[in-house]
C-alpha cells in the first residue's frame, strides 16, 4: 500500500525494491529523496513530523561520517557516494501489520499536501 500510495512522487523519492526471490521482512518503509526534488529529507520530515507521521533517519550509509566512528581506523573501498546519499537523504517511517486503510489514507493525505507544495 505504501508502494502504491508514494508511487506518483518517484520522480522526487526513491522507493525501495526488495531483490528478486527476497521476501523481506520489513521494519520500516526506507524513503529516500531524491537530489533534484526540489526540497531536502529534512524539510519532508519535519512536515510530516509535526503531521504526526512519524520518521526516523536511517542509520546507515557512511558510518565514517558519524561522530563515534570518525578517529578509528579503517580503510575506504571506493567513494563511497551511495553511502552519502543514505547518510543525508534517506528516512523510514514505520510500518508494521496493524496500520489500517484509514490510518494509510492519512499518510496519503499527508505526503500528497507536500508533494503539492504545502511546507507550513
Amino acid at each position: 500500500m505504501l508502494m502504491e500510495i508514494l508511487r506518483p512522487y518517484e520522480d522526487r523519492l526513491i522507493l525501495p525494491r526488495a531483490p528478486e526471490h527476497a521476501d523481506p521482512a520489513w521494519f520500516g518503509f526506507p524513503i529516500t529523496v531524491r537530489e533534484d526534488a526540489g526540497f531536502t529529507r529534512n524539510d519532508l520530515t519535519r512536515f510530516l513530523e509535526a503531521n504526526r507521521v512519524e520518521t526516523r533517519n536511517l542509520f546507515s550509509g557512511n558510518l565514517l561520517r558519524h561522530p563515534a566512528f570518525q578517529d578509528i581506523p579503517h580503510r575506504v573501498a571506493g567513494d563511497l557516494t551511495n553511502t552519502d546519499v543514505v547518510t543525508k537523504r534517506t528516512f523510514f517511517i514505520g510500518v508494521y501489520p496493524g496500520i489500517d486503510e484509514a490510518q494509510l489514507d492519512y499518510v496519503a493525505d499527508v505526503f500528497g499536501r507536500f508533494m503539492r507544495g504545502e511546507r507550513g
